[in-house]
Formats: structure tokens, sequence, C-alpha cells
């Protein structure tokens, strides 16, 4: 008993520990709302079973197979929501209570387009631990070129285009109304007209 009580309190510890680490990451601001995708690669830990901790990818499909779980629908989840479903189909039938740990080692090809007047035209990828508002996608494109019409961004999702300016994405700073840019989105800044 006293085992169990020690490995659960070792186990809380442990994933304390790790959220630490995350948020201290060289990265930037780690995104814990982050969703799983297909592709990506997460990694396992379940605390005192060294023999079931593993890399597993997601299939296309957006499932793992893990230890004696087979088919487990990830896509779309958080990996604390993970863990939550781990923990629960491994104590149901094959662990006591079991402490699981899982976070994303490495993010499916995310990338945003951005076309116009900016130094380097085309894709540019969106880590999965980090959101990217519009002005620092530009930026990783190598930002706007002198030509560049700071007044007419168009930046469209899902079909839907708006027309932004520099001036206003840089005023923004409510999180809530910040434009942060997903997979698929197009970025098309302006040439002026001379």
């Amino acid at each position: 008993m006293k085992t169990r009580v020690w490995t659960k309190f070792f186990g809380v510890g442990l994933g304390l520990l790790q959220l630490g680490i995350l948020q201290t990451s060289s990265y930037g601001e780690v995104n814990a709302d982050y969703k799983i995708s297909p592709l990506d690669n997460i990694i396992i830990d379940v605390v005192g079973e060294k023999d079931l901790n593993r890399e597993v990818r997601v299939s296309s499909g957006g499932t793992i197979t893990f230890a004696w779980l087979t088919n487990v629908q990830v896509n779309g989840k958080t990996a604390s929501e993970v863990e939550l479903i781990l923990r629960e189909l491994l104590d149901r039938d094959y662990l006591v209570d079991p402490t699981v740990m899982v976070s994303v080692k490495d993010y499916r090809s995310r990338e945003a387009t951005v076309l116009g007047s900016v130094t380097k035209p085309g894709a540019v990828p969106l880590p999965g631990e980090q959101k990217l508002n519009i002005v620092e996608v530009i930026a990783r494109a190598g930002g706007m070129t002198k030509f560049a019409n700071e007044n007419k961004i168009k930046f469209t999702r899902a079909g839907k285009t708006q027309t932004l300016s520099l001036e206003e994405l840089k005023k923004i700073i409510d999180p809530e109304k910040i434009i942060y840019v997903e997979p698929g989105d197009l970025i098309e800044v302006s040439e002026r007209v001379f």
C-alpha cells in the first residue's frame, strides 16, 4: 500500500515538474490547448511501468495503439485529455490507478501560406507548441518588402477573406481578439500603387 501511495505522489510531482519545464521552454510559450492531430508523435509514460513507456505516432485516422489498447481516438484532444482517457482505459482492466503522462514530441506539418510583397513568399511552417499571429507569420516570411501596402493585408480562412492593416494588427493586445494563424490560412500582402 505504501508503494502505491509513494508511486502516486511521485507521479504527481513528476507531472508538476514536467509542467514547469514546459512553461519555461526555449521555444516560447507552450500552447497547452494544442489539439493532437493525425501524424503527430506523442510520448506516453506510465509511472512505475517502464515497459509501457513509449513514443507513438497518431494514425491518419486520429487513433493510437498503446499497450493492450487499440484504436484509441486522440484526434482533436489535448495531451491532458489523452492522459485521462488512457488512465481510465488502463485502470478499467489492466492496471490499478495508473499515473499516465502524455506529451507531444513532433507535430505534423502545419503550414500557412504568405504571398505578395514579402521577402520570402510561400509556405510558412507553424510550430505546434506556440501560437503565431499574422504579424509574426509575415515576419517568418522575411517581412514586408519596401513596396508593400501595410494597409492592405488580405487574410483568408476557410474561404472567407478580410482586409486588415499592419497598424491595426499591432494594436490588438486582448488575447481574445488576436488572430492566431492556423494551418491552411492564406495571408496576402498587397503592393502599393504608385
